[in-house]
């Protein structure tokens, strides 16, 4: 599917008007207007042979392997619902924190995994209130191609400090978090962002908003959004399990100041492995960063109320091929904090933590350029002290030059950060490389006039000053073709000429990073690799 019909078909959903990020206020998440019936009591017969195309002998029950696990010498199992599982509030609720490993496996006749109640893996621990982080946690394991969903707005997957996520899936056999409207079959109800809360990983590494000796000492509680529970400490190695073929669907919820992500990773250390994650339709951002260190690679964001990715308080991890389309609701591509502490001041500079400052290399924003109801909608827009390195990135957006710009250095509240933001920017500790702006409107305006030594800065000689280009937008054709692909070689301006950029190589020094010869998430030659059909079967899932 070519990028102007993903771009009709998106243009279907619906407005949200809500906005924000930030808080760790307990609240109890709003739920949707159109929820009639939150029951699983349905009953599926048995598809037909495979084998045969004729029904089965309808006399044949098929038992299905529901997961089970035993706490304080209780066992609690799931129930068979047809060809689902069904699990109570009795084997997973908000109020429970479930201790024990068990394992959630894939169920024949495309059958889900169907949950009441949000599911708390390992003990949620405040260390300044007594009693420590037991680092020896249960592991959650999750068998490719199984569907998990919930049937609530406040319900969400929550994995404790200690705690582990095992979730491996496959390109063709994804590991599904959705909500129970997509897969009921007796029920005509629209799946819908909000259904269900996300996924929330608390890790033991490090963020602004904890003092340095309170992260020595073991005493760095910060408060999660959601029902509250705690993350952060002094390793920023730790290690949280993996998230690897996983689609989180119709996700996130909460209130202003108070929100739920499709996935959350508060203080998550650089041993977590979060790849080839595909993150449609959620009510707040597809995955926001709360410091820590943690890599994210081969990530697919479609359709969010909110930002693509978000990260903040100190996040200092690294990101590769990452595509975000904000075509209708969406807010920024990126929103990005430093930490919401001046590190000048004698507080921020106590911090256990310096701001945030990832590098981010072959990314892909695509957006309409309309100012949406929940914020401006720039591609990328970065406050709050932070810092970045941004490799070979391309940003794509219509509109006119009265909409959202590509690109927001943010500074329309506070007056130190503004300057502190664009300091920054001066001094190359934010800095473009090989990338592409490719939009009707390059800039946000500013809306506070800089003053001293920033009194003369000119964003645009800035951008384009580190061998980067302002093409300007005539249509998505010039710069993207079939599956959102970057046309290698052939990328034209708005004059119809074209335009080349080098791409950065960043394997030398990190070998985190993937060197390729293109700008963007993917290149239009890269038609057979694992991460090509991981979008090809994204960009199905938004149809």
């Amino acid at each position: 599917m070519n990028l102007s019909g993903l771009f009709k078909v998106s243009l279907i959903s619906s407005a949200l008007v809500l906005a924000g990020c930030g808080g760790d206020i307990n609240v109890n998440p709003t739920t949707n207007d159109n929820r009639v019936d939150n029951s699983v009591d349905n009953v599926t017969n048995p598809s037909p042979n495979p084998d045969t195309g004729t029904d089965p002998d309808p006399d044949k029950v098929v038992t299905l392997d529901c997961a089970t696990y035993t706490l304080d010498g209780t066992e609690f199992k799931g129930e068979q619902d047809g060809k689902n599982c069904k699990y109570s509030q009795a084997f997973a609720s908000n109020a429970k924190d479930i201790d024990a490993s068990f394992l959630i496996k894939a169920l024949p006749d495309n059958g889900a995994h169907i949950f009441e109640g949000a599911l708390f893996i390992g003990k949620d621990v405040d260390t300044s209130k007594g009693g420590s982080v037991n680092l020896d946690g249960p592991t959650l394991t999750i068998e490719a191609g199984a569907t998990i969903a919930f049937t609530k707005a406040e319900n969400f997957v929550r994995i404790a400090r200690g705690a582990n996520i095992h979730a491996i899936g496959e390109v063709d056999k994804p590991i599904t978090f959705t909500s129970f409207f997509e897969i009921d079959e007796d029920d005509s109800t629209t799946p819908a962002m909000q259904d269900w809360g996300g996924i929330q990983i608390n890790g033991m590494a490090t963020t602004v908003e904890c003092s340095k000796t309170e992260a020595e000492t073991g005493m760095c509680n910060v408060a999660a959004e959601g029902v509250v529970s705690y993350y952060g400490g002094n390793d920023d190695t730790d290690d949280s399990g993996t998230l690897k073929h996983v689609v989180v669907k119709f996700a996130g919820n909460g209130v202003e100041g108070d929100e739920l992500n499709s996935i959350t990773l508060n203080a998550v250390g650089s041993n977590t492995t979060v790849e080839y994650v595909h993150i449609h339709q959620g009510y707040d951002d597809g995955i926001e960063l709360f410091g820590g260190q943690v890599n994210i690679k081969h990530i697919v964001v479609t359709d969010t109320a909110d930002d693509g990715i978000d990260w903040d308080t100190g996040w200092k991890g690294n990101g590769q091929f990452i595509l975000v389309q904000t075509l209708n609701q969406g807010n920024h591509g990126f929103e990005t904090d430093g930490g919401k502490k001046d590190p000048t001041s004698a507080e921020g500079s106590d911090r256990a933590t310096s701001g945030s400052n990832p590098t981010i290399a072959n990314a892909t924003v695509v957006s309409n350029g309309v100012k949406g109801p929940r914020g401006h909608g720039a591609g990328m827009e970065m406050k709050e002290w932070g810092k970045a390195q941004l490799h070979n990135m391309l940003f794509v957006s219509k509109g006119t030059e009265d909409g959202a710009g590509c690109f927001d250095l943010y500074n329309e509240k506070d007056a130190s950060s503004s300057a502190g933001i664009h300091a920054n920017a001066v001094a190359g500790d934010i800095k473009f490389h090989s990338s592409i702006f490719a939009c009707a409107k390059n800039f946000e305006d500013i809306h506070t006039a800089l003053e001293g030594d920033l009194a003369s800065f000119d964003i645009a000689q800035w951008f384009t000053g580190g061998g980067n280009q302002l093409i300007g937008f005539t249509n998505f054709e010039n710069v993207l073709g079939a599956d959102m692909a970057t046309t290698n070689g052939t990328i034209k301006d708005k004059d119809g000429n074209n335009v080349a950029v080098e791409s950065s190589k960043l394997s030398e020094d990190n070998s985190f990073f993937t060197d390729v010869t293109y700008i963007g998430a993917l290149g239009e030659d890269e038609t057979d690799t694992e991460w090509a059909k991981f979008i090809a079967e994204s960009v199905k899932r938004t149809q």
